[in-house]
């Protein structure tokens, strides 16, 4: 009992104490990360003099801290799958994929390239042996996003620099992890891969098994989803349910990746999740996961930057000499990597260019954190190592960690202001002043209104709305250039597609088949990437591609000619209905937003082109509609009620919940209500049969 209460306090304590070191962090701009390695270090520091003025306190609060009973082990995989599904959950999955070169680059070879380096120079200053030194180098190698990307979005940083950072972080704790495993191997004499030939072989299999096990955890998650009857708790406990099982059976059973199949899993329920979930519960998924793992990095990193006092121990001016040799090392490593190998993959068309500026900022924010030293706790605890190595790892670990923390992580807002990567490109600024321009008059309205409606003195709202023009006036700076016609039209187009994107999910829940909405979804995607490399042509190209009938349709066509089987073509000609009717609802609404939102910010004119391009897409939507009605008349007409009775539905279940919230109602009252919705919703969701609506006209045909 006293355990449990012991246990109990310190996690309360731990919480207590993130807390307010993430109130701390963003009132003084530094970064989160260092902030809990100097908590971290002061309290591992103080125990000695709390244990001799207060040795019951020191025994109940510090005892479990310094000496918690488990192996170093156990925090990688308490903490890390979490982080680690939660990054790749929340993470734009169709983005990344164009930096998907650089990022397994930066991932994967970067890592190999940084153990290299590192223990090559250290093997050279240092008495130890290669191998000892090589396996410092794949500690030290993996970084810590969780230190650098806060700093990014707060000064600003580009997306892409964003994405990078994040993509890298995603396999690069896996690769350290399993590259540090066989170097460990080689040193004790243990396991599988204790020669080097069987070490990589294994190497190899592990992360490729990881990957496979993980996407095919992946899509059966997703696939089932949908069966969580939109009840946002029970999906969010499914995602729940996945990493630790998923990470323990890989790395305890299968002897493959837990790391990687952990990622894998949670990059395949990305790409499919938001096409089975609802907008909303989409939303509170992502929610809780990014609580999850604010705490989860937050503490592991507390718990152990509170034992770096011990890892440090027996600490020598000889030992800064041999850190300063890593640190330089690590930078030449990175440096390398960046400069000289990510411009092959632009020569080779496998990448876009990435720009100096973006390589010398992801050099220096190569910060390292929390997994760094948990594989620095796991050699310092590892008895079938001679000491002087435990000695040397730790310390040298440990020192890397908090020079990066203490030296990077302090300077890197300074270094990107420097580079100037806080700043706008031209065309992102003359964006800004036109979005300002709108919000101000928005703005200024609502201002009039508020100060009507309190009957405040007519001089007060003007002086109000002259400092809110006059202080966008001095955040936004001064208009540098206007942006060519070109240049409104792509981001017109991009634009267009990305809230087509965010669209389509409206039309989940089950009123339009999740294959559809799979096929929509990448569909913008590509209309993304051809607008940025084509333009106009492009992205019409890539939105008519899904117009075409799909092989499947084409088959049901035949058997149902041939064989007189009616089921696959009416699944078919239902699925081809479906996606036509839901292209239509979303193009409709997209003449909305441009007329709304891009005709204001881009200009009459390029709004009209944009709406000419809309206009030429409904148009074949239209064509390709009217070739169904016209050829499956009566049963089009039984679609077209089923979906209507579906939305019918769906919105008188979406009001009564609304009048419920609003206190309207009770929920016993909505309770029986519910239930009839539930029923019909049911029986709704059954398509209609081919025969009896088949209704073939001779005037028509559909498009084969």
């Amino acid at each position: 009992m006293q355990n449990l209460v012991a246990l109990l306090v310190l996690a309360g304590s731990l919480l207590g104490i993130v807390a307010l070191i993430q109130v701390a962090s963003a009132r003084i701009g530094m970064p989160e990360a260092t902030l809990l390695s100097l908590v971290g270090i002061t309290l591992g520091a103080s125990s000695v003099t709390i244990d001799a003025a207060l040795p019951d306190f020191a025994r109940f609060f510090f005892t479990p801290l310094l000496d918690p009973r488990v192996p170093a082990e156990a925090y990688l995989w308490l903490f890390l799958p979490p982080l680690l599904f939660q990054v790749a959950l929340t993470v734009d999955v169709r983005n990344m994929l164009q930096d998907a070169a650089p990022i397994l680059l930066l991932a994967v070879v970067a890592v190999f390239v940084a153990t290299g380096v590192i223990g090559v120079a250290l093997a050279a200053a240092a008495p130890q042996g290669l191998v000892v030194c090589l396996l410092l180098g794949a500690i030290v190698a993996t970084t810590d996003p969780s230190a650098v990307v806060g700093i990014f979005r707060d000064v600003g940083a580009p997306s892409r620099l964003i994405r990078l950072v994040e993509g890298e972080s995603l396999l690069n704790d896996a690769a350290a992890i399993a590259l540090a495993g066989v170097l460990l191997a080689l040193l004790t004499h243990e396991g599988p891969a204790a020669h080097w030939s069987k070490g990589f072989g294994t190497l190899g299999i592990s992360f490729g098994g990881g990957v496979l096990v993980g996407a095919l955890v992946g899509r059966l998650v997703a696939f089932l989803l949908p069966a969580m009857n939109n009840i946002a708790s029970a999906e969010t406990a499914l995602t729940m349910a996945v990493p630790y099982p998923l990470y323990l059976l890989c790395s305890e059973v299968l002897d493959v990746s837990g790391v990687v199949a952990v990622v894998s899993a949670a990059l395949a329920i990305n790409g499919l999740m938001r096409t089975r979930l609802s907008p909303r519960n989409w939303q509170h998924v992502q929610l809780v996961w990014e609580q999850i793992a604010v705490l989860a990095g937050a503490i592991v990193f507390l718990l152990a930057a509170v034992r770096v006092p011990h890892l440090l121990s027996g600490v020598s001016w000889l030992d800064a000499g041999y850190l300063l040799v890593t640190v330089i090392a690590a930078f030449l490593a990175r440096l390398a990597v960046l400069f000289l190998m990510l411009p092959v993959l632009s020569r080779l068309k496998l990448s876009e260019p990435i720009s100096s500026a973006y390589k010398l900022a992801m050099a220096w924010g190569g910060l390292r954190g929390a997994v760094t030293l948990v594989l620095a706790m796991g050699v310092a605890e590892n008895t079938a190592l001679p000491e002087d190595t435990r000695h040397f790892v730790s310390i040298m670990a440990t020192g890397f960690v908090l020079f990066s923390l203490l030296v990077n992580g302090s300077s890197l807002r300074w270094v990107i202001r420097r580079l100037r990567l806080d700043r706008l490109s031209p065309q992102e600024k003359a964006v800004q002043q036109q979005a300002i321009a709108l919000s101000t008059e928005e703005v200024e309205a609502t201002v009039q209104r508020i100060a009507n409606t309190f009957h405040f003195e007519r001089r007060s709202a003007e002086d109000v709305k002259r400092s809110y023009r006059d202080e966008l006036a001095v955040a936004a700076g001064a208009l540098g250039t206007e942006l060519t016609e070109r240049e409104r039209l792509d981001i017109g187009l991009i634009t267009l597609a990305t809230r087509e994107r965010d669209l389509i999910p409206d039309y989940g829940d089950g009123v339009v088949s999740v294959r559809n909405l799979d096929l929509m979804m990448r569909n913008t995607g590509q209309m993304i990437d051809a607008a940025r490399t084509e333009g106009r042509l492009g992205y019409k190209q890539a939105a008519n591609r899904v117009l075409n009938p799909h092989a499947s349709y084409r088959i049901a066509v035949l058997l149902q000619r041939w064989l007189n089987l009616d089921r696959p073509l009416a699944a078919a000609v239902a699925d081809r209905f479906e996606l036509l009717v839901c292209r239509r609802a979303v193009l409709e609404r997209l003449r909305s937003y441009n007329r709304k939102r891009l005709q204001p910010l881009l200009g009459e004119r390029m709004a009209g082109v944009l709406e000419g391009v809309l206009e030429a897409r409904i148009a074949l939507v239209e064509e390709a509609l009217a070739a169904l009605r016209t050829k499956y008349g009566d049963f089009t007409l039984a679609l077209e009620r089923r979906l209507l009775l579906l939305f019918a539905i769906r919105q008188g279940r979406q009001a009564m919940e609304a009048m419920v919230a609003e206190r309207v109602i009770s929920k016993e009252v909505y309770s029986g209500v519910r239930q009839a919705f539930d029923r019909a919703w049911r029986q709704g969701l059954e398509r209609p049969p081919l025969r009896g609506g088949r209704g073939q006209s001779s005037g028509g045909s559909v498009v084969e």
